[in-house]
């Protein structure tokens, strides 16, 4: 799932201008910073993750909103990883990353039926073979044994 953020993220640097004028910042600085914590989290170093994206601005905020929900979950800040996901899904309801990531929080609360709506609606953003539905189809498999 992060792979396919950080491509995401790339994408747009190449085709953005960089005086381009949005609600978006995805200057070199920025993405820098992402891709810093990108590293960290795919250490498993969630606080120092939680540290860089907590001070960083104007890049991909639904983005940084959902690997800040991310970081805080894997350090076991469940009430702080959900106000970032809502903050992520808030910015864009389609986020899939979001929606599996927060998916995955509510299985941690025992919460399977919120768990099961988050699936219901990565089916029918992008389908039954897209990563982050099958990421959360596997964990709500899990979750019943």
């Amino acid at each position: 799932m992060l792979k396919v953020i950080w491509t995401a993220i790339a994408m747009l640097w190449l085709v953005t201008p960089a005086g381009a004028v949005g609600s978006s910042d995805y200057s070199t600085p920025t993405l820098g910073v992402l891709q810093a914590a990108n590293q960290l989290l795919q250490q498993k170093k969630y606080a120092d993750a939680y540290q860089k994206l907590k001070y960083t601005s104007g890049a991909l905020e639904d983005d940084r909103q959902n690997l800040l929900g991310f970081s805080a979950r894997k350090q076991g800040k469940f009430e702080i990883a959900a106000q970032h996901y809502k903050q992520a899904l808030a910015l864009n309801p389609r986020h899939l990353g979001a929606l599996e990531y927060q998916g995955e929080l509510f299985l941690e609360l025992g919460q399977i039926k919120k768990a099961q709506a988050n699936l219901s609606k990565l089916m029918q953003y992008c389908g039954s073979d897209c990563d982050e539905t099958k990421a959360l189809r596997k964990a709500i498999g899990k979750a019943l044994q």
